[in-house]
């Protein structure tokens, strides 16, 4: 049952809120995009709601992306609001009003005002095998702190929560057709619950899934897979993918232990050669992998 917080611990912890924000700092990689207060004059023209990532490359936002917004005033009220992105990648947020806005995104039904103390648990999808599940799957929260309408510069800073897996598959005879291999995640842990106001999540270690991955033609002889897991660690020689191709799977374990950070992307390569399929290598990088530096929090 939800529980509905009284007035008094409302200003409380509206009060609690405004001091902590005061202290964040990113330790991931951020995302930001750029929003617009409501109530200026032409709210006819919508802006482009942009990520951004530190090195200044741009994208917008999925059109259809939905963003889950608390606004905290300085009298202790509460109020949560969903925003959707248009099909041009245009969005309006809500104003500040002296107070502080709490985001993420993707937004979820059952989150209400309470969620910011009560710590809400984030499952991924089981099943990834689309971009719209994968999305689903992409958990994002930003805050603007303490700020009014006249101070603020207009943008917010988002961070990926949770750690993202990759596993390129290059073939060096020539001859497969790529796209009928498909990998998964093997007993990988899903959930997470949620801390808004920290920007924290905490993994659930009993909770856990096989997640089959999204996977994407790259080049004519690379296919790549990708998957979004709760932060977690995976102990030496534990099976954690499989890789089925022409209806055959192979199980392969993790080369050694290895922490999966939020904001993180943990990527496996792999060789099929005359000899079968070969892992060849992996490494840990910041969310946007490898040498694709342009953040997307599409892909």
């Amino acid at each position: 049952m939800k529980r509905i917080p009284s007035s008094s611990s409302i200003i409380q912890a509206a009060c609690w809120l405004a001091s902590v924000l005061m202290l964040f700092s990113a330790c991931s990689k951020q995302s930001e995009f750029e929003y617009i207060d409501e109530e200026v004059e032409n709210t006819d023209e919508k802006p482009n709601v942009i990520v951004t990532d530190e090195n200044g490359n741009e994208t917008t936002m999925t059109p259809g992306s939905t963003i889950g917004i608390y606004v905290v005033g300085e009298d202790g009220n509460v109020t949560l609001q969903q925003v959707e992105v248009d099909e041009n990648g245009n969005a309006i947020l809500p104003a500040s009003n002296q107070g502080t806005i709490i985001a993420y995104t993707p937004y979820q039904e059952d989150w209400g005002e309470d969620a910011l103390t009560s710590n809400p648990v984030f499952t991924v999808e089981s099943d990834q095998t689309t971009q719209e599940r994968f999305r689903a799957s992409d958990l994002m929260i930003g805050s603007t702190g303490q700020s009014t309408r006249a101070a603020t510069d207009g943008s917010m800073t988002f961070h990926h929560m949770l750690a993202k897996v990759a596993i390129h598959i290059v073939d060096e005879t020539g001859r497969v057709n790529l796209q009928a291999i498909a990998a998964e995640l093997l007993g990988v842990n899903n959930s997470v619950t949620v801390d808004l106001v920290h920007q924290s999540v905490s993994n659930i270690e009993e909770e856990r899934a096989n997640i089959p991955m999204l996977s994407e033609m790259t080049t004519d002889w690379r296919i790549s897979s990708y998957a979004i897991v709760a932060p977690q660690y995976v102990a030496e020689g534990a099976e954690f993918y499989a890789v089925t191709l022409y209806g055959n799977r192979q199980t392969y374990p993790i080369p050694e232990a290895v922490t999966l950070e939020g904001g993180k992307t943990y990527t496996i390569n792999m060789r099929l050669t005359e000899h079968g399929l070969l892992p060849d290598g992996w490494y840990i990088t910041d969310w946007d992998e490898q040498e694709e530096r342009n953040i997307d929090v599409n892909s």
